[in-house]
């Protein structure tokens, strides 16, 4: 990547995918913003940014169709895509083999193999679910004791979103995550009520 000289990142009007990769490495990723996450909280805290510098770069490169991933974007700080984790057929193998049967068991082990993956959802592209990961082992976590709803909760949300309302505006409205809103509509919780 060919560095650009620039005295005043605040003069630039119409940010290009690698000028802002360039100013990302050299300000934020040594201040230790190393991830989207880190990214969010940086500007939630109301750390600066310059004035027209894309708040949502991933969205704002996607359609410019030059987003090449937030690994990329950061410089991969952290090395971690570096890592030689398993297939994902081998790594669903050793984890049934562990007695893990769903995404609540997976976070929670301890002794996770370090040639799998700590959020596997996210590192294999083949990824189709829990269930498919984990074949017959799979047993969907009881929704109950992980969440602050209640079944009327549930019912009238599964109402509303019958009605057209999106996830988000329920997710706010129940103080619950629009992931919990999602799987509540595909039925992956609280699929009995």
């Amino acid at each position: 990547m060919k560095k650009i000289a620039v005295d005043d990142w605040d003069s630039i009007v119409r940010w290009s995918y690698g000028l802002a990769r360039q100013y990302v490495m050299g300000k934020l990723v040594p201040q230790g913003v190393i991830s989207a996450r880190k990214f969010d909280a940086y500007k939630r805290e109301g750390k600066l940014l310059p004035r027209k510098f894309p708040r949502i770069p991933d969205e704002y490169f996607k359609r410019k169709g030059s987003w090449k991933g937030w690994r990329d974007f950061l410089g991969n700080p952290d090395h971690r895509k570096n890592r030689h984790y398993l297939s994902y057929r081998d790594a669903g193998r050793v984890a049934r083999d562990a007695g893990i049967s769903n995404s609540k068991d997976y976070s929670g082990w301890k002794e996770r193999p370090s040639i799998l993956p700590s959020r596997p959802e996210y590192y294999f592209k083949e990824w189709d679910g829990w269930k498919d990961f984990l074949g017959a082992s799979y047993i969907a976590p009881d929704p109950r004791h992980y969440t602050k709803l209640k079944p009327a909760d549930v019912r009238i949300i599964k109402h509303q979103l019958a009605l057209g309302i999106t996830g988000a505006v329920l997710a706010k409205k129940f103080g619950v995550s629009e992931m919990q809103i999602s799987r509540i509509k595909k039925g992956d919780n609280w699929g009995d009520i």
